[in-house]
């Protein structure tokens, strides 16, 4: 398996491309921004997209998903229903522009707890882990742990947005400190770590 991170938009999301496990076919997590340099990548590795996750609903984690879909117009973006608002723009008062939901993509696709997706030679475990969003989930595979904005390396996302819940949240990370396994942690923001070292010293996980 190999995931190629990159930095994108101007909240600095981390977008994953995941591939390796079957020739010429990928993942892409949280298509952040920047459709060019997504895209570059994928090219030079002789990579097509075989479905686009989205661990939450937040617009910094999609702004690439139209410049994908217009290239390969019937690819599925899988999100939990808790994300998809009816609406299909919001307009965000603090950044003065309006802004896609997740609800304006084609071929959106509902992903709950416990849901296997079997993609690109992958089997991925979908962890409902809300707290930051309503919807927010976690991906397993293998060895990775890609957690979005609910767990961050010595940090976890706000629960003051809409849809926040501090009581969720605090849920979710008994959850994940539960688990035994070590895994690679790939947040929505900041640097990759480890479960381990998360349980040791994120201040947020300690005390749980």
């Amino acid at each position: 398996m190999q995931i190629q991170r990159f930095v994108l938009g101007m909240f600095l999301t981390n977008c994953y491309v995941v591939s390796g496990n079957c020739p010429g076919k990928c993942i892409v997590i949280d298509p952040a921004d920047d459709a060019d340099r997504i895209l570059a990548y994928m090219n030079n590795k002789k990579v097509m997209p075989e479905v686009i996750l989205l661990t939450h609903g937040h617009y910094d984690h999609f702004l690439a998903v139209p410049d994908l879909q217009k290239i390969w117009p019937s690819l599925p973006v899988y999100c939990h229903p808790k994300d998809c608002p009816v609406a299909k723009e919001e307009y965000d008062y603090d950044m003065g522009r309006t802004y896609p939901t997740v609800s304006a993509f084609h071929n959106v696709k509902s992903i709950v707890e416990q849901d296997r997706i079997k993609e690109a030679g992958f089997d991925i475990l979908v962890l409902e882990t809300p707290g930051h969003t309503k919807g927010s989930v976690t991906f397993l595979l293998e060895d990775a742990m890609f957690t979005g904005d609910t767990l961050f390396a010595g940090s976890i996302g706000r629960t003051d947005f809409a849809g926040g819940d501090e009581r969720q949240m605090a849920a979710s990370l008994r959850r994940l400190a539960g688990i035994t396994k070590d895994y690679n942690v790939y947040p929505g923001h900041e640097s990759i770590t480890t479960l381990k070292k998360e349980k040791q010293y994120n201040p947020y996980l300690k005390f749980l």
